[in-house]
């Protein structure tokens, strides 16, 4: 299917206020798509908003005008853009009101589980990242990929590919980097600051982490839970738990990883889980039975209201059962489907 950047156009050419939002849990790929967007929208004199209800997560405060992201719209607009992500109310960083005040709406995602929901919807699971369909949108719009763009398109194109170590690293995704490159990105830089540093609670929570890993299943399930004490003991917030799951993944013969993050909100306990597996095992199946979603190689979703001790309890039998045939039924029945 090609991509409806002609609807996508007159989307933009028909309203001049838009509002842009991505998934619960941003990652890099939702912040530097959202940015990356906003900032093409802006460059052709539209007003623009990207929210992020969780805000921006550390790792991702280096890119050009991360400081923008708002956690509530200022308004309601008549254009909504929804990225990387389902648009499912309980999915979608933003208030779900604005979605529906909005008279039209367009989705631009690579998630597999994604569903045509909206006005224009281009979902295409075989491309690596969000950000490089906003790449070939922009590219087709012929509005200029300006430095600071560029450096947010990276952003989404190193997350998503693990910095061009995943098995969605494709001949396009190498190309659209060299360009963004010579446009102006900062590979390295990029590189060290979604997958090196760290602050110094964040060292202390990883190191602690891994003491504390759980090996099961002759080692293909590694897995951890970190308690609120857990948190402050180390000083550090919930984003020090970041990239904390991807070391649990590279332990030889670990096929399928999990972190259990417990958190409190205006709803009360929740427990955020964040899942790293072998792509067969399809990481946003498993997620999505917790109404989450994801990568079938990376996935996150959360547990509300639950106790943390239960909902860990309940996440690591579901993981048993998955290792144990659940994850090939599961794929069967989304395959009839």
């Amino acid at each position: 299917m090609l991509p409806p950047f002609d609807l996508i156009a007159d989307a933009i050419a028909q309203h001049e206020s838009f509002l842009i939002a991505a998934h619960v849990g941003p990652d890099g790929d939702a912040i530097g798509s959202g940015l990356a967007l906003k900032m093409a929208l802006e460059s052709l004199g539209k007003r623009v908003e990207f929210i992020s209800t969780d805000g921006v997560p550390q790792g991702c405060r280096f890119v050009p005008g991360w400081e923008t992201v708002k956690t509530q719209p200022s308004r309601v607009a008549p254009c909504f853009f929804i990225l990387d992500c389902s648009g499912e109310p309980n999915r979608l960083a933003a208030p779900y009101e604005f979605v529906e005040k909005a008279s039209f709406k367009v989705m631009i995602d690579h998630h597999r589980t994604s569903q045509p929901i909206f006005d224009v919807n281009w979902i295409d699971a075989e491309q690596p990242a969000t950000a490089l369909m906003i790449f070939d949108l922009l590219k087709h719009l012929q509005i200029e990929i300006t430095p600071p763009i560029a450096a947010n398109l990276m952003c989404g194109l190193s997350t998503d590919t693990g910095h061009f170590r995943f098995p969605n690293t494709t001949p396009a995704t190498l190309h659209a980097a060299a360009e963004l490159v010579q446009l102006g990105a900062n590979v390295a830089e990029t590189a060290f600051r979604l997958f090196d540093e760290r602050t110094l609670g964040a060292t202390k929570l990883l190191g602690y982490s891994l003491t504390r890993m759980h090996s099961e299943l002759e080692g293909a399930l590694t897995w951890v839970s970190l308690s609120c004490a857990d948190f402050e003991a180390c000083e550090v917030g919930d984003e020090g738990s970041e990239n904390v799951v991807n070391f649990l993944r590279s332990v030889r013969g670990a096929r399928f990883s999990v972190i259990l993050r417990e958190r409190r909100d205006e709803t009360g306990p929740v427990t955020r889980i964040s899942v790293r597996a072998e792509p067969e095992l399809r990481a946003d199946l498993f997620c999505k039975q917790f109404g989450g979603g994801g990568h079938a190689a990376a996935s996150g979703c959360r547990i509300r209201y639950l106790p943390f001790a239960e909902a860990v309890a309940k996440t690591i039998s579901a993981a048993h059962d998955w290792l144990n045939g659940g994850a090939q039924r599961a794929i069967e029945e989304s395959d009839e489907k």
